[in-house]
């Protein structure tokens, strides 16, 4: 497991291009109500409802266009399908030293 972050207090997760998990915090598991061998390879739409899947998409969308977006405010489904409200989020978009998209990041810094 990728131990940078581990410290940190806020939830951090990423998906690559595929928009697969391929990192998630303790603090970011412990959100999802799920370990790292179950989140990371899953798809990262397991986050949201069936029915907020098209704000999810449009959200996402945003990202790539703006190249982030701040003080986002959403609600998101745990892997046990039980619901939290994210109240601050920052989502990004990852980028590799030829600027060619990697995926997409976010902090989660307040939720309930």
């Amino acid at each position: 497991m990728i131990t940078a972050f581990s410290n940190c207090p806020y939830a951090i997760a990423s998906h690559d291009t595929n928009s697969v998990f391929n990192y998630a915090n303790e603090v970011s598991l412990q959100l999802f109500k799920t370990n790292w061998d179950e989140m990371i390879g899953a798809h990262s739409s397991v986050s949201a409802s069936k029915s907020l899947q098209s704000d999810r998409n449009k959200m996402l969308k945003r990202v790539v266009r703006e190249g982030y977006v701040d003080n986002y405010k959403g609600n998101r489904m745990t892997f046990d399908g039980s619901f939290f409200q994210i109240n601050d989020a920052t989502i990004w978009n990852i980028v590799d030293s030829k600027n060619n998209s990697q995926g997409q990041a976010v902090l989660i810094m307040d939720h309930s």
